[in-house]
């Protein structure tokens, strides 16, 4: 069993980013997954997160109570499940807006996803960036089977700039 949780802040795409593991996962690999999400009470603004667990088994669990892989892409998110962060294997995260990471903690992996994604067309991409920098570290995923759910997932007019957005975090 895998267990992900990416959290930001609301508009960050982080729910877009559940889907696209879900759908990576389901329909190109075909396990079994569940994909939760979690919005704050604050519209457009505020915590949000999206769990996704896979498994070759049935699941019965909608949350992710011990990821083993975090993708935080927002300093006060990563502040509110930094107890999480300790015990995860793998924390992605994104350093251009996540700066304040105790220096203790050795399962931390940086990128600078809006800075890069800002540099390919907007730092709204940023959350492709960090899921191919997920898929180089943990190899739960090929970079092909993740590109195969982003054409499955995001309108055509955003493809281009997503997939090059993917490479990027996967290479970096």
């Amino acid at each position: 069993m895998i267990q992900i949780k990416i959290g930001g802040w609301a508009g960050q795409g982080v729910v877009l980013s559940g889907i696209i593991l879900s759908t990576a996962f389901s329909n190109v690999l075909e396990k079994n997954v569940v994909m939760t999400r979690s919005y704050t009470a604050a519209v457009r603004s505020g915590i949000t997160s999206a769990d996704v667990i896979v498994d070759d088994n049935e699941i019965y669990d909608l949350n992710a109570h011990e990821p083993d892989v975090l993708i935080i892409m927002y300093q006060k998110t990563f502040d509110k499940y930094i107890g999480m962060v300790k015990a995860a294997k793998y924390v992605i995260v994104d350093s251009t807006l996540v700066k304040d990471i105790p220096s203790d903690l050795k399962n931390i992996y940086s990128v600078k996803a809006s800075e890069i994604a800002e540099n390919i067309s907007s730092p709204k991409i940023s959350n492709m960036v960090l899921l191919g920098k997920y898929v180089a570290i943990t190899k739960h995923l090929t970079i092909d089977a993740l590109e195969e759910a982003v054409k499955l997932s995001v309108s055509k007019k955003f493809i281009d700039d997503d997939l090059k957005a993917l490479r990027s975090g996967f290479y970096s």
